[in-house]
C-alpha cells in the first residue's frame, strides 16, 4: 500500500530504491529516483500514519552539490546576514543537502551537522553521498550547550509526524548558541499547522528580539524566518545583500537568483501580513 502511494504521488517515472518503516521517525522514509528527461532527481521523503506523504530532501543526481527546493536556498540568506559566517550549525540532516552545498561553494565555512534519527543518517551515507561527520543527537540537547559557537543556524526540524516537538527555550537556546552578528534561519513548512508555526515563530522572535520571513508571493510553498542578531538589518536591504554574497561565492545561478519573485515580510506571512518588498 505505501509503495502503490509513493507511485500515485510521483508516476510511472518513478523508482523506488528503498522504502523502510522508522518508529523514531513517526513514520516510513522511502527512497526515490524521479526521472525527467536527462535529469534524475533523487527524494528523501516520508510518509506518515496519516499516509501523508512529505519530501524530506531532494538531490540532483548529476550534480549532487546543487540545491533542489527554493526554501534551502533562502536559508542560505542566514550566511549572508551573519556578520563572519564561518561556523555553521545545521539542525537536522534529511538527505544532507545543505552539507553538500557548502561543502561545496563555502568550504571555508566550518559546518556542524546535527541529527538525532540514526536511520536517517544511514540513508544519507548509502544514497545521498553524505561521507562528512554527523553529530547523532536531539537538536535541543545540543544547542543547549553550544553558546556562541555558531556564526549561523540552520533549524529544519520535522519528521513523518511533521514539525518536531521543541521544548520551551529552544529558540533562547539557539539564540544564545550564535556568536555576535549570527543569524538563525529556521523553515516552516507548507503542511505544517498554520497555527502551530506562527506560535513558534512567535517564540523565535521573543528569543531573537525581531525576525524577517520570506517565501514565495504565492504562499503555498515553505516559508523562511530569519533572526539576525544585528538590529540595523531591515528587510528591504536584504535582497541586495543576499545578491552580493552570492556573488562573491561564485554561488550557482539559482541561489543567486533565490528571493526573487519572493515577498520578504517582518511578520509571518498570510492574510494579514503587508509586503515590504
Amino acid at each position: 500500500m505505501l509503495r502503490r502511494r509513493i507511485l500515485d504521488q510521483y508516476g510511472p517515472g518513478c523508482r523506488i530504491q528503498l522504502l523502510r518503516r522508522t518508529p523514531r521517525f513517526g513514520g516510513s522514509l522511502f527512497v526515490a529516483d524521479l526521472t525527467e528527461g536527462a535529469r534524475v532527481t533523487r527524494i528523501l521523503g516520508a510518509i506518515g500514519a496519516n499516509s501523508e506523504l512529505t519530501e524530506q530532501s531532494g538531490m540532483d543526481l548529476l550534480h549532487p552539490e546543487r540545491l533542489i527546493f527554493l526554501y534551502e536556498r533562502l536559508m542560505l540568506i542566514a550566511l549572508a546576514l551573519a556578520a563572519r559566517p564561518r561556523r555553521a550549525l545545521l539542525l537536522g540532516l534529511g538527505g544532507g543537502a545543505m552539507l553538500r552545498h557548502l561543502q561545496a561553494y563555502l568550504p571555508e565555512c566550518a559546518v556542524t551537522a546535527v541529527e538525532r534519527d540514526r536511520a536517517v543518517i544511514a540513508l544519507a551515507r548509502r544514497f545521498f553521498h553524505i561521507e562528512a561527520p554527523v553529530i547523532e543527537a536531539d537538536a535541543q540537547d545540543f544547542v543547549a550547550d553550544a553558546k556562541g559557537a555558531y556564526d549561523a543556524i540552520l533549524a529544519d526540524l520535522y519528521d513523518g509526524r511533521g514539525m518536531a516537538r521543541l521544548e520551551p527555550g529552544f529558540w533562547r537556546d539557539c539564540a544564545a548558541a550564535l556568536a555576535p552578528g549570527g543569524c538563525l534561519a529556521v523553515n516552516w513548512a507548507a503542511f505544517v499547522e498554520d497555527a502551530a508555526a506562527r506560535d513558534e515563530a512567535a517564540a523565535v522572535e521573543a528569543a531573537i528580539g525581531r525576525s524577517i520571513f520570506i517565501g514565495p508571493r504565492a504562499l503555498r510553498e515553505n516559508v523562511v524566518q530569519l533572526a539576525p542578531l544585528n538590529p540595523a538589518i531591515a528587510p528591504a536591504a536584504i535582497a541586495q545583500r543576499w545578491r552580493r554574497f552570492a556573488l562573491r561565492h561564485r554561488l550557482p545561478r539559482e541561489d543567486r537568483e533565490a528571493a526573487k519573485r519572493c515577498a520578504i515580510t517582518a511578520q509571518f506571512p498570510g492574510s494579514h501580513a503587508a509586503a515590504e518588498s
